[in-house]
């Protein structure tokens, strides 16, 4: 990652509310830890293979693991290594179950590749987060799905890398500096919570498989019910008479009847429309993908 990228210098106090501090005179632009979260789980869920071994492959492949050295004073590493923790946790709200797979990859790697020099900062999670990913974690374990993702959560639990704690994030602001720039921090709290509500209401769960599951299984077995109804008398004579009446052709051989029946539109795969969504769902999330990549590279 580009640290001089997002590097600012401490030059107005109420730029502060947006800042991370990484020593006494720096800060990096929270904005962009979150750009650079949101690229990597987008990146990652574009993709065709969502499997561990392929986001392995891509934190690997975007250098992922540098992060880290935008903040190598270890008085200040406690608050840079929350900040991106918060960050990839924020999305764990998302409908998409694939998002939330990343988002464990994503904390599991980040804490892994802490440098030892400085120790291993835990993950805070609150009481309410830690129940969310408890209970992704089970229901991933009874229906068989998932489970990569499960299982690193799993090992998590067990090295104990979770700290649980009242808020996720320490409040950075003194009583003084909270009256002085109120307006400022109430706007930013404002952004942070429509963020939240995108993410949770994110219009590519309605083009995820998972959200359509139900409706291709309802499509399949209509498109069933069909072949076989194709093939009884009743469909012979329906298109026996529709011929007649509109092209007055008096056919009656019963293969040639089946035969214009299955060429008919209403004989067409129920299931093809589910397929077009979720394609239109895919090229939706490499232009947000590509949205992404312009943005970093300004």
């Amino acid at each position: 990652m580009n640290q001089k990228r997002y590097e600012r210098r401490y030059v107005q106090p109420p730029l502060n509310t947006c800042l991370v501090r990484v020593a006494k005179t720096a800060g990096i632009d929270r904005h962009s830890i979150e750009d650079d979260v949101e690229y990597i789980l987008y990146h990652f869920i574009s993709r065709p293979n969502q499997t561990f071994k392929d986001f392995d492959d891509l934190w690997n492949e975007l250098h992922f693991n540098f992060v880290h050295f935008a903040c190598v004073k270890r008085e200040f590493r406690a608050i840079f290594m929350d900040a991106f923790f918060a960050s990839f946790l924020f999305h764990f709200s998302s409908p998409l179950v694939s998002v939330k797979c990343a988002v464990l990859f994503s904390i599991y790697f980040l804490y892994m590749t802490q440098p030892s020099v400085w120790g291993k900062n835990r993950i805070r999670v609150t009481k309410e987060l830690f129940s969310q990913l408890f209970d992704f974690y089970v229901e991933s374990i009874q229906s068989e799905e998932n489970i990569e993702a499960a299982l690193i959560f799993d090992k998590l639990r067990t090295m104990e890398a979770f700290l649980f704690v009242g808020e996720q994030e320490q409040d950075p602001f003194q009583v003084q500096e909270r009256i002085e720039f109120s307006k400022v921090i109430a706007m930013n709290e404002s952004l942070h919570d429509l963020k939240k509500k995108k993410i949770n209401n994110d219009v590519l769960n309605l083009c995820s498989e998972s959200h359509l599951k139900e409706f291709k299984n309802l499509a399949k077995e209509y498109d069933a019910a069909k072949k076989e109804l194709y093939y009884t008398p009743q469909a012979t004579l329906a298109t026996q008479k529709m011929l007649k009446e509109t092209l007055n052709v008096k056919e009656t051989r019963r293969r040639l009847l089946q035969n214009v029946l299955l060429a008919n539109t209403f004989a067409k795969d129920e299931t093809e429309a589910m397929k077009r969504i979720i394609g239109s769902g895919q090229q939706m999330l490499n232009s947000k993908r590509r949205k992404l990549e312009r943005k970093k590279l300004q």
